[in-house]
C-alpha cells in the first residue's frame, strides 16, 4: 500500500537522510519502513501486555469471608493468588510465581503499613537523551537536576533509580544545609525496614519544577548527591537503551 500526501519540511528531510546514511540503510525508504515497523511493534507489545495484565481494579477483586482479617493478599490479573502473614512473604512469592503479570498487594480488614522503598508509550517529542556514565567499566544513568534551598538553586548529580519510590539525598549534603525533616517514615532497604526522616523541597529539571519528598542516604560510593526515585521519575517518561548505553527523558 502506498501512503500518499506524506510530507516533511526540508529540515526534517535532511535529518532523516543523515540518520539513514549514518545507520547504514540502503535508502531513506528502508529507514522509514523500519521506523514505522518498530513503532507499531512496540505499540502492539504494550497493548497485548495491558490486555493480558489489566491494572488492579478493587471492584473486580472478590475477597472471601473465610480469609482472616490482617492477612496480606497478593493480586495478579485482579485475582487473589497468594495469601500470607507478612508483606515480605507475599511479595517474594508473588514475584517468583508471576514475574511478568501486573500485580499488587492488599491487606484484608486492616490498613497496610505505609513505607517508602530504597533499593510508556514513548515518543521523541520533548525528549533528550544522555550517555550513561562509565565508572569502573560499569554504566550508570546519571542526570543533572536542581534543588531549591533557602531561595538558592543548587545543582545535583543524580542516579536514576527505578527501584526507589522516593528521592534520597546524600546525608552529608543534608547536614551541610541543616535541613529539617517534616516527618519520619518506615523505609524498606536491602538491610530491612528502618525509620528515617523525610524532607521536602522543590526539584527542577529543565524548566519543570516539582515539590517532592526525599529522605537521606549514603551515596559516597558514586560521584552523585541524590538517588532519583520514582516520585521524581513518574513525572516523566524515561527510556533506557541498554545496548547503546543511553537513557532518554521525556517531559510529559
Amino acid at each position: 500500500m502506498t501512503i500518499i500526501n506524506f510530507k516533511v519540511d526540508e529540515g526534517k528531510k535532511k535529518k532523516i537522510e543523515e540518520i539513514a546514511k549514518f545507520k547504514g540503510y540502503k535508502s531513506v525508504s528502508e529507514f522509514i519502513r523500519e521506523a514505522i515497523d518498530e513503532k507499531m511493534n512496540l505499540q502492539k507489545l504494550i497493548d497485548d501486555f495491558k490486555e493480558k495484565n489489566p491494572p488492579i481494579d478493587l471492584d473486580k477483586i472478590d475477597i472471601p469471608d473465610f480469609i482472616p482479617d490482617g492477612k496480606y493478599l497478593g493480586i495478579s490479573r485482579n485475582t487473589i493468588v497468594v495469601i500470607g502473614d507478612t508483606l515480605q512473604e507475599v511479595m517474594k512469592t508473588l514475584y517468583e510465581k508471576f514475574p511478568e503479570a501486573s500485580a499488587g498487594i492488599l491487606r484484608k480488614g486492616k490498613e497496610m503499613e505505609q513505607f517508602e522503598t530504597l533499593f510508556s508509550q514513548f515518543s521523541t517529542e520533548n525528549t533528550k537523551c544522555f550517555q550513561q556514565a562509565e565508572i569502573a567499566k560499569r554504566f550508570f544513568p546519571i542526570l543533572e537536576i536542581f534543588i531549591s534551598l533557602n531561595g538558592d538553586k543548587k545543582s545535583l548529580l543524580g542516579l536514576v533509580d527505578t527501584g526507589a519510590s522516593i528521592m534520597a539525598l546524600d546525608r552529608k549534603f543534608i547536614e551541610n544545609f541543616e535541613l529539617k525533616p517534616i516527618r519520619k517514615s518506615k523505609i524498606l532497604t536491602a538491610n530491612g525496614i528502618i525509620e528515617a526522616p523525610i524532607y521536602k523541597s522543590m526539584f527542577q529539571y529543565e524548566n519543570l519544577s516539582y515539590e517532592l519528598e526525599f529522605t537521606s542516604s549514603d551515596t559516597s560510593g558514586l560521584p552523585i548527591q541524590v538517588l532519583i526515585g520514582k516520585n521524581f521519575i513518574d513525572k516523566f517518561n524515561i527510556l533506557f537503551l541498554g545496548r547503546e548505553k543511553l537513557f532518554c527523558i521525556q517531559a510529559l
